[in-house]
């Protein structure tokens, strides 16, 4: 099976988006999308950031504006690990060092935190791989039906 994905490097760190099921007990599964983020040195630390469909696709929206008009923008998740709340935030940016522009994406969560400068094609190869995996993620798992011959039914 042939899974979608695309990774970028820079020289100490990379993204790797791709397609992901949410699982839940008692409840369907869900379509997502991960931007998993890590360092390239051994044993260096991973990240990974879960995003529904739509935000998979707001974000892709975003960098296109970043890319056109600059500046920055971020996303953040709050959730409970270990009794404890964690808050994960996304960020794109495009920035100006020595005259020239770059662009880059990150994650931070806690004191951790991974950044990924690209080119700007990449930049854009990614926000157009997320707003692609957003429609091809937006589903949920039907439930088995308990009745005979309501197989094809919508009701």
């Amino acid at each position: 099976m042939k899974n979608p994905q695309i990774t970028i490097f820079a020289k100490q760190a990379g993204v790797e988006i791709t397609p992901y099921t949410k699982r839940s007990d008692n409840r369907p599964d869900e379509g997502r999308i991960a931007l998993r983020f890590f360092r390239l040195e051994s044993g260096g630390t991973s990240l990974r950031f879960i995003a529904e469909p739509a935000e998979a696709f707001d974000l892709g929206c975003r960098m296109g504006k970043v890319h056109s008009e600059g500046g920055k923008e971020s996303l953040s998740h709050r959730f409970e690990a270990n009794g404890h709340e964690v808050l994960s935030k996304l960020t794109i940016e495009r920035y100006t060092r020595n005259g020239k522009h770059g662009f880059a994406l990150g994650l931070q969560r806690g004191s951790e935190e991974i950044n990924v400068p690209t080119t700007p094609e990449r930049f854009l190869h990614a926000a157009e791989f997320l707003r692609h995996l957003s429609l091809r993620e937006a589903w949920v798992e039907e439930a088995e039906r308990g009745v005979q011959g309501m197989e094809n039914s919508r009701e």
